[in-house]
């Protein structure tokens, strides 16, 4: 039996980053000119890097190992999948949990949420394909991002790396809530038991 709990409107407090640097135009004109165009360039290199961190690369957490991996969900799109097993032999044999984050959402917004979990069970952490991380093989449309397209992305995203949906837990917010909705309606995902932040009627 799949067990389902919905909880809507709940406040989460994460901590920020701040990009970039304070810019001040307290010099003359022309060198002030020269500064702001310097300062530019740099606050757009650093846009560019942090961008890049976000949506690349494997993220360590402590008492648990990472794996990255650019998983093939259909036809031309491939998705961002990272993958945390805990250092410890009994936490790792425990149930994996699947998490599905909402339209968007980057990593670093559930940081602190994933830090005290991934040392306590295996995560599996899915970005869907509107993300910056998707990579398509064809220029997408409206139709290409359907809730059913997310909803069958993440089943053949498990079949591929060998988790059957039926064996895992599931946390999802927003989107990633609705999707879920969605595939358990349509028979195409399934699970033990499953907490959903703020799912949406209409998306």
């Amino acid at each position: 039996m799949l067990l389902l709990a919905s909880c809507v409107g709940l406040a989460w407090s994460w901590s920020t980053r701040t990009v970039g640097g304070v810019r001040t135009r307290s010099a003359p004109a022309v060198a002030a000119a020269a500064a702001g165009l310097a300062a530019d360039a740099a606050m757009a290199a650093d846009a560019t890097d942090t961008a890049e961190y976000l949506w690349r690369g494997e993220v360590p957490l402590p008492g648990a190992d990472c794996q990255e991996r650019l998983v093939g969900a259909s036809p031309g799109v491939a998705l961002r999948v990272l993958r945390w097993s805990p250092t410890d032999s009994a936490a790792a044999g425990r149930r994996p949990l699947v998490f599905v984050a909402g339209w968007g959402s980057v990593f670093e917004g559930w940081r602190p949420l994933l830090t005290t979990w991934a040392s306590r069970r295996p995560i599996i952490y899915i970005e869907t394909r509107e993300k910056k991380s998707a990579e398509f093989d064809f220029r997408p449309n409206v139709a290409d991002f359907a809730m059913a397209r997310h909803a069958d992305d993440i089943a053949a995203v498990l079949a591929a790396i060998g988790v059957a949906p039926s064996s895992v837990d599931w946390f999802s917010s927003s989107l990633g809530a609705t999707l879920l909705l969605d595939g358990f309606q349509r028979g195409a995902l399934d699970g033990r038991a499953s907490v959903m932040l703020a799912p949406n009627p209409a998306f």
